[in-house]
């Protein structure tokens, strides 16, 4: 036994290619890229699934029926009622007073919903409610003596 039967260089992987350097790398001028066209240039060959090779894709060629309401679809962020009342001071809950303690940025579109555990629905004082809430929340406003005008 010697050392050049045990000490093998075959990794199984082959080089990499230097693309670019001479015509006796096998890959000089063109760098195996082909002649002129959009493989040949830098960014080509960067076509997305639904490339149809030039053709006109089949998402273009349908017909664009019905109505999708996502552009007119009012996000609300759902704040804790248990959080709100922390937070915001004295017996008004509107848009403006939960915007100015902090908890949102002005114009952010919000409901009141319930929070978790037994605190969550507790009410210490008589509010006026005038943003949209969840059911749960409106019958624990109301329970302590508060009301609600923005029904939710």
């Amino acid at each position: 036994m010697s050392l050049d039967k045990i000490l093998s260089t075959d990794t199984g992987r082959s080089p990499r290619k230097r693309v670019g350097r001479g015509y006796g790398s096998g890959l000089g001028k063109t760098g195996g890229r082909g002649g002129k066209g959009e493989g040949s240039r830098t960014g080509g060959k960067n076509r997305g699934p639904l490339f149809e090779g030039g053709q006109k894709p089949l998402w273009m060629r349908l017909p664009k029926r019905g109505f999708s309401n996502f552009a007119h679809e009012v996000k609300y962020l759902a704040l804790p009622l248990n959080r709100v009342l922390a937070r915001v001071q004295g017996g008004v809950l509107s848009a403006e007073t939960i915007a100015a303690s902090g908890l949102v940025k002005p114009g952010t579109a919000i409901k009141i919903v319930g929070g978790r555990g037994e605190d969550g629905l507790k009410v210490d004082r008589a509010v006026t409610v005038s943003v949209p809430v969840s059911g749960t929340v409106k019958a624990a406003v109301e329970a302590a003596g508060g009301s609600v005008q923005a029904a939710g």
